[in-house]
């Protein structure tokens, strides 16, 4: 009988033991929760570049995915007003590497005639494409002067000349 005492007594293994002696596993993928700190990176880093959230988000492992970003922008009004004045400083980045296009023009080597080129459709392609961005994230500061439409200024105009004429053919009763 001792034996099978013992048998009894000793420790059994069960699975959930097996399972608690195993190291803890990480998360998979990208983090999701947000946190000021990876916040505030992400818009300090999206002001001081021109490049996009893509090719940020793939620049740093740590950030969340770009879906997750497009999320906590909804979700926290505090990120998404931080999201915004980095994109507005993006812009002034932007328009400074336009100037250095500018300065520094894009130079091919032609495979026919072994001569360096210079490649004016590229870096005309790039400055409209800045240009467009930034008329569009600033317009006040970038954007189009506004050309006041015509009918508008005329119908202004009659208005204008009818608001005259009925004061001067005003009567008093």
């Amino acid at each position: 009988m001792t034996g099978k005492k013992k048998a009894q007594d000793a420790p059994k293994l069960t699975k959930q033991k097996a399972k608690v002696d195993k190291a803890p596993k990480r998360p998979i993928g990208r983090p999701t929760d947000y946190n000021d700190q990876i916040a505030e990176e992400i818009c300090a880093s999206i002001a001081a570049s021109e490049r996009g959230l893509i090719y940020l988000c793939e620049q740093n492992p740590h950030w969340p995915c770009r879906a997750q970003i497009f999320v906590w922008l909804r979700r926290y009004p505090e990120f998404a007003d931080q999201y915004a004045r980095a994109k507005e400083y993006q812009v002034e980045v932007s328009v400074d590497y336009m100037q250095e296009l500018m300065n520094e023009p894009h130079k091919y080597v032609d495979e026919e005639t072994g001569y360096t080129r210079l490649d004016v459709a590229m870096v005309r392609a790039k400055m409209d494409a800045i240009k467009w961005q930034a008329g569009k994230l600033k317009p006040k500061k970038y954007g189009d002067a506004k050309i006041e439409d015509a009918s508008n200024v005329l119908h202004e105009d009659v208005i204008k000349r009818k608001d005259e004429l009925d004061e001067r053919n005003k009567k008093e009763f």
